[in-house]
C-alpha cells in the first residue's frame, strides 16, 4: 500500500481537565515524525480491523470537512462525550491524519493512550546516571493504536480498531455503537478463528478425526489467503463436508449470523496474515511440540502422519540431511 501523508495534528485528553487541549497548528512533519505518523496509520490496516461503509448521512462522516483542523476539533469533542463515561480513564493523545492511499483521499483518527516509561539522565554535578520516570510517554511507532479509524473519503469505506469501555458495570463497543452508530463486519482475524472453531466443532459432532480435520481446516484457509482469494464460508463448507449434506448445512447455519458471505482481504497486510497461517503447530501427548511449514505438511515425501489401528498416531519425518540443536 502506498501512503502519502499530507498533514497531521495532535490534541490531548486529560481526564482531570474539563476540556480537551487543542493544538492550534499542524504538526511539523520532520522525517522522524513523518515516519512515526505513517507507521501509526499503517497499523490500522491489520487483520484485527473491523470494516464497513458509512452511510451517506452518517453523523461521524459529516464531521469530516475540507477544514481539516476544524474537523479534528469537532470529532475530538464528539469522541470525548462518549469516552468520558468510561471508568478508569487515562491520559490520551488524539492523532488526526489527512493522507492519500493509492491516490484516494483518506482521514484517520488514532487514539494513543499515554504510557509510563523510564529513561536515564546524567547528574552533571555528581556524574551519576539516574533513572527518570515519565508518566506521559507516547507508545512506540511499532505498536498498534489503542483505537483508530481510517476512512476512505472517496468511498466512505473504513477500517476500525476499537476497544470496549466499561460504563455502569457493562462493557460495550462505544466507538461503533455510539460514534459511528453502525454495525461493522467482524475482523478477518476473528472471522478466520470463528470459521476454524465452528468447522472443528461440527466435524467433531459428525465423528471427524479431530487432529486430521483440524489440519484440513487450516490447510483450506491457508490456501485461500495464499492466493488472496475471498474466503467464502459456503465454499469452505462444500470443501470440508463434501460427503455430508447435513454437516454442510449445520456449518453454514452456525457461521452465517457472525460472518459475512465473503471475507475480503483487500487493503490488509497479506504477508503477515499468510505468515500467521503458514505453519502447522502440533502439540503431542508425550510432550513433543512440532512446527511444520504448510508446504511440507502436505508433502508425503517429507512428513507422514499415520493413524494406527489402536487409534494412536505415528509421525514419520523423512529425508533429513542435517539436525541442529537450538538453544
Amino acid at each position: 500500500m502506498d501512503f502519502y501523508i499530507k498533514k497531521a495534528i495532535l490534541h490531548a485528553f486529560d481526564p482531570g481537565q474539563s476540556e480537551l487541549s487543542f493544538s492550534e497548528d499542524l504538526m511539523t512533519l520532520t522525517p522522524v515524525m513523518l515516519d512515526y505518523v505513517t507507521r501509526k496509520v499503517e497499523k490500522i490496516y491489520s487483520d484485527d480491523a473491523k470494516r464497513g461503509t458509512l452511510s451517506a448521512y452518517n453523523h461521524f462522516l459529516s464531521l469530516v470537512t475540507d477544514d481539516f483542523i476544524g474537523s479534528t476539533v469537532a470529532i475530538a469533542n464528539f469522541w470525548r462525550e462518549e469516552f468520558i463515561l468510561s471508568e478508569k480513564q487515562k491520559q490520551n493523545d488524539l492523532l488526526f491524519v489527512s493522507y492519500e492511499l493509492d491516490t484516494q483521499p483518506h482521514f484517520a483518527f488514532i487514539r494513543l493512550a499515554l504510557r509510563e516509561s523510564f529513561s536515564h539522565m546524567i547528574d552533571t554535578e555528581t556524574g551519576q546516571i539516574k533513572i527518570r520516570k515519565s508518566e506521559s510517554s507516547l507508545p512506540g511507532a511499532g505498536s498498534a493504536a489503542d483505537e483508530a479509524i481510517a476512512i476512505n473519503l472517496a468511498t466512505a469505506g473504513y477500517h476500525l480498531l476499537e476497544k470496549r469501555i466499561k460504563y455502569n458495570g457493562k462493557l460495550y463497543h462505544y466507538f461503533s455503537e455510539k460514534l459511528l452508530a453502525e454495525q461493522p463486519e467482524i475482523s478477518v482475524n476473528k472471522a478466520i478463528k470463528t470459521l476454524k472453531k465452528t468447522a472443528e466443532s461440527v466435524g467433531k459432532s459428525y465423528d471427524k478425526d479431530a487432529f486430521a480435520f483440524s489440519q484440513k481446516v487450516q490447510n483450506a484457509v491457508f490456501h485461500a489467503v495464499e492466493k488472496q482469494e475471498e474466503l467464502n464460508p459456503e465454499a469452505l463448507a462444500d470443501q470440508l463436508f463434501a460427503d455430508n449434506l447435513t454437516a454442510r448445512l449445520d456449518f453454514k447455519d452456525q457461521v452465517k449470523a457472525e460472518i459475512p458471505e465473503q471475507i475480503r482481504f483487500e487493503q490488509l497486510p497479506m504477508a503477515k496474515l499468510e505468515k500467521k497461517l503458514a505453519n502447522q503447530k502440533l502439540s503431542l501427548s508425550n510432550g513433543i511440540e512440532m512446527i511444520v511449514p504448510q508446504q511440507l505438511y502436505e508433502d508425503a515425501e517429507t512428513v507422514e502422519f499415520i493413524q494406527n489401528d489402536d487409534g494412536t498416531y505415528s509421525i514419520i519425518i523423512k529425508n533429513i540431511e542435517e539436525i541442529k540443536n537450538k538453544w
